[in-house]
């Protein structure tokens, strides 16, 4: 089969990173032809550094001839350009999160499912040795009845006051604030691990201006099968992560970071934990990898676009009831 082409919405720092990737690791299946971006400078640098087609009109791109086109632009244009690209008849690979609002996921996934493209959501922690572990051992039983999930996460580039200051917290109506933004990633794997969620109680701290956008934030949830969850995320540059399960027949546990990494599996009975080889970082081709996999054997992915809707509702609800001081049922028609 002749090699995938693909264009790329949106080429900063992620659109960049996703196109080396592709043309290190997968020429022989796919390779990217054209860039869009709004900044002349970004097109500059895909014409020089990857000797791509430019264009700042996310229409030119579609008509070109494409096999996908990566959505990797400012979340709040993710809708009208997965859109764009599904009525063009492309595959599509999205950057979470999907949408700032239910209303617009919904039309980006009638969109795909009318068009009836493969469509890939990138939650990378789904694509990463450690967390699969934990959804398998999780389906598997291993660990009994699951009574509790958690995940705690630190990421970014610092807080507002000390003048590190992330893109997503000082645009908030680009970005969808910080738990739109980066905690979807914690809700994500709440839900893929133990199903839908039902209610969320959130409080966040700010150290911007105003408290325009949450920078430090901590979701009590509870699932919908009655077990608890638990997600705490924050711009903080300490980059650290501890993640776990509770069930009725033993633990998981996995904390660190990258080469520092520790899997712990306590079993009721057993005196013993065990320790269990975990790898924790980023794959470099994220969700690619399957993305294009998918496309080569004409199957849709479950890590879609309607997949990713309910951590989209997670996601409001939390801001929700961040701002109500209330616990907030997670309704499902929440715009």
């Amino acid at each position: 089969m002749a090699a995938l082409k693909g264009g790329v919405i949106g080429f900063g720092n992620i659109g960049q990173n996703l196109t080396g990737y592709i043309h290190r690791h997968k020429k022989d299946e796919a390779k990217i032809i054209a860039a869009c971006d709004t900044a002349q400078a970004q097109l500059d640098l895909a014409k020089r550094e990857y000797n791509l087609i430019t264009t700042p009109d996310p229409q030119e791109l579609v008509k070109l001839d494409l096999d996908f086109v990566v959505v990797a632009s400012p979340n709040a244009a993710h809708p009208d350009h997965v859109i764009l690209a599904a009525e063009a008849g492309k595959h599509v690979f999205c950057e979470k999160p999907i949408a700032l609002n239910l209303a617009e996921a919904d039309r980006m996934i009638a969109a795909v499912e009318a068009a009836g493209v493969v469509n890939v959501v990138n939650y990378s922690l789904r694509f990463i040795d450690g967390y699969l572990k934990f959804k398998t051992m999780a389906a598997e039983g291993e660990l009994g009845q699951i009574l509790f999930v958690w995940h705690f996460m630190t990421r970014g580039f610092g807080l507002y006051e000390a003048g590190a200051r992330h893109w997503a917290v000082l645009n908030p109506a680009q970005s969808g604030g910080w738990t739109v933004h980066h905690a979807c990633h914690s809700i994500d794997f709440l839900y893929w691990v133990n199903g839908p969620l039902a209610t969320a109680y959130c409080t966040t701290q700010s150290t911007v201006p105003g408290l325009a956008s949450e920078e430090v934030l901590l979701g009590n949830l509870t699932f919908k099968n009655g077990a608890m969850g638990m997600v705490g995320d924050s711009t903080c540059c300490i980059r650290e992560h501890q993640t776990g399960i509770i069930g009725a027949k033993g633990s998981l546990l996995m904390s660190g970071e990258h080469d520092q990494t520790v899997m712990r599996l306590h079993l009721e009975g057993e005196k013993e934990e065990r320790l269990i080889p975990a790898i924790d970082s980023k794959r470099p081709g994220g969700g690619m990898d399957h993305f294009l996999e998918s496309i080569r054997q004409g199957k849709f992915s479950p890590h879609s676009l309607r997949d990713a809707r309910h951590s989209l509702a997670v996601a409001l609800a939390m801001q929700a009831s961040a701002r109500t001081g209330q616990a907030v049922p997670i309704d499902e028609e929440l715009v």
